[in-house]
């Protein structure tokens, strides 16, 4: 599938989030569009899928003008988008989510779960994709459960292929496994799309490349002619800053003590687990993605009652302490997750910026919340960390992956 965008325009109130862009992607390739948190790279994309309606601007598909009310159309034309947060059922098999809302129905009235196993077991064979089709999406590894999203794709046909930041979470063998897919579906004709900013990886599986920096397309071509400090310097708008040198310091007082933590989980129990964490320190968890980090996270935090331990923070001990109780107590916590708990995406700015400081006597007048007040504090925060929105006033849902 080829398909042109041509001077495709999108604005978010005030912000224009895609200015003017055209470009084309080729059947047969990977297209890598890349550039800095906000500078339009989804959006362009959603524009592309349905999910987003240009103010300006038009699309063709294989030379013909096309439109799309919804991404349903999109994916009955024959385009396909695994976004950066998947959107599967956790409590449901791999097939089940695959054929979700798109059930074959036998000439008895009943989902045709056989043909379906049919139709992928001929996809699994064609691209070298192996998964447990009677699994549990909820107990998959990170990498597992994309593969699913894009199986949901490859069973509705689809012939151009849309990924966000597709290895955000995924580990090096995982990403390795993705891209043989991803290479395995060029080869077949198809098209597939990478939105990123990881250049190593543009450098590696990329055939086509295209830059945007503040809406606006920088350039796009051939990956031969052109070079990752190239695109370095495209994507920030000059050369690169000389990189900054750690400086050694002494780490100062215990600020969070854990001591023989265990938490229970779906697949057993997380621990024990004791650490300490002291002022001045950035201290890293690391390990794969479903290994026990987010119960790790949801217990510090108050999210999750622990079987056993104790969590100091700043010599206190917080056991009893609910979410906010901690968040009071000088704890913060940004999840991964940031669209379903991170953010209220109907709500404005002002409002996520203002969530938990409403009885601080700066953002209540009694019983009322004061908007301005409200309103000033988040325009601060948008001017300190150039957060590209709209403004105080804007949906949180209208911002970019990067900037929410």
């Amino acid at each position: 599938m080829h398909a042109a965008l041509h001077d495709i325009r999108v604005t978010f109130g005030s912000l224009t989030a895609v200015d003017g862009v055209s470009i084309d992607i080729e059947a047969g390739g990977i297209h890598a569009i890349v550039g800095e948190n906000g500078a339009g790279k989804s959006t362009l994309m959603n524009v592309l899928f349905g999910l987003v309606k240009p103010d300006a601007g038009r699309i063709e598909i294989d030379g013909e003008p096309r439109g799309w009310a919804s991404p349903q159309e999109a994916i009955a034309s024959g385009l396909g988008m695994v976004h950066q947060h998947f959107m599967l059922q956790d409590e449901m098999t791999v097939l089940e989510n695959i054929v979700l809302c798109a059930e074959p129905i036998s000439r008895f009235g009943f989902v045709d779960f056989s043909g379906a196993r049919r139709k992928l077991a001929q996809g699994f064979s064609e691209h070298g994709i192996a998964i447990d089709l009677d699994a549990i999406v909820g107990q998959l590894a990170v990498g597992q459960r994309q593969v699913v999203e894009i199986l949901k794709m490859l069973y509705r046909d689809a012939r151009l292929l849309i990924l966000d930041e597709p290895t955000a979470v995924l580990t090096p063998q995982e990403k390795d496994r993705l891209f043989a897919i991803l290479r395995s579906f060029a080869a077949a004709g198809k098209s597939v799309v990478i939105i990123t900013h990881k250049l190593d990886e543009v450098m590696e599986i990329a055939d086509h490349v295209s830059v945007m920096r503040g809406g606006r397309l920088i350039s796009s071509g051939l990956l031969g002619g052109t070079s990752k400090e190239r695109i370095a310097r495209e994507i920030i708008g000059g050369d690169l800053p000389p990189p900054l040198k750690p400086q050694p310091r002494e780490p100062g007082a215990v600020v969070l003590s854990v001591a023989n933590l265990t938490i229970a989980s779906r697949a057993g129990h997380v621990g024990p687990l004791s650490f300490e964490v002291r002022a001045g320190e950035i201290v890293g968890i690391a390990g794969v993605s479903g290994n026990g980090q987010a119960e790790l996270v949801q217990a510090l935090t108050g999210l999750r009652k622990p079987a056993g331990g104790t969590i100091l923070l700043a010599g206190r001990d917080v056991a009893a302490l609910d979410v906010a109780g901690r968040r009071h107590a000088g704890m913060s916590y940004i999840p991964e997750d940031r669209q379903r708990m991170g953010l209220a995406l109907g709500a404005t700015v002002a409002e996520n910026a203002n969530a938990g400081r409403e009885d601080r006597a700066g953002f209540a007048a009694g019983p009322f919340l004061r908007r301005r007040a409200m309103a000033d504090f988040a325009r601060d925060l948008i001017r300190r960390y150039n957060i590209r929105v709209g403004g105080p006033a804007a949906r949180a849902s209208t911002m970019s992956g990067g900037n929410k």
